[in-house]
């Protein structure tokens, strides 16, 4: 509309006035219409009596002026009313969540089902570090049982070098003599008892009936 500084300046307090009448003073529809044609009389009058604050404004810039407040303010007055005087919810940006965790494996709390859940992420966050302490000395208390000791190994050689030739035939020549002998005791025991029951058997059949 090209209006000037005074008339920018009117038309921003004529604004100021209607809003502030809905929403300090709950006027309703009808009375704000009223307070508007109060504030807009006289305009396009010579009569200075009968002129009001908004003078400096034109017949037809005041007919421009009504029609902006009829399509932006008064056609949208229940909105307006909401949004000054109904409640409303309040918007919610965060949520706060309470996580419970598991108790630790003390009497009368049991340990935690390993089941429940996938292996790498119970191994990450939920085994304790002392059991997998407990399984990496195992682990490594196996590997050096395997391996070789070569302490070990340099003392049963030191006691092998030790023994002349001499002792380790005659240690060798002892021992099948040792299995022999208690092999034909066996042998000769288990003999003579089939001896005997063959002998009582004879004797059986011999004797008359």
């Amino acid at each position: 509309m090209n209006f000037s500084l005074i008339q920018l300046s009117g038309f921003m307090d004529l604004l100021n006035f209607l809003l502030e009448n809905l929403s300090d003073k709950h006027m309703t529809l009808g009375d704000n219409l009223k307070e508007l044609g109060k504030a807009m009389a006289g305009i396009g009058e010579t009569d200075s009596e009968g002129n009001g604050d908004l003078k400096f404004f034109s017949i037809e810039q005041a007919k421009a002026v009504i029609d902006y407040l009829n399509i932006s303010l008064f056609k949208h007055y229940k909105l307006y009313e909401y949004l000054f005087h109904g409640p409303r919810e309040e918007l919610v940006i965060s949520n706060e969540h309470v996580i419970e965790l598991a108790q630790p494996a003390v009497p009368p709390f049991p340990a935690l089902l390993e089941e429940g859940m996938p292996l790498d992420i119970y191994s990450s966050f939920i085994i304790s570090p002392t059991a997998a302490e407990t399984e990496s000395k195992a682990s490594d208390q196996e590997g050096y049982l395997e391996e070789s000791c070569p302490a070990v190994e340099s003392f049963e050689a030191d006691a092998v070098a030790g023994v002349t030739a001499e002792e380790q035939k005659s240690a060798v020549a002892e021992i099948p003599n040792e299995i022999i002998g208690n092999l034909e005791q066996e042998i000769n025991e288990k003999l003579q008892k089939q001896e005997e029951a063959y002998t009582l058997r004879t004797e059986k059949l011999k004797s008359p009936e």
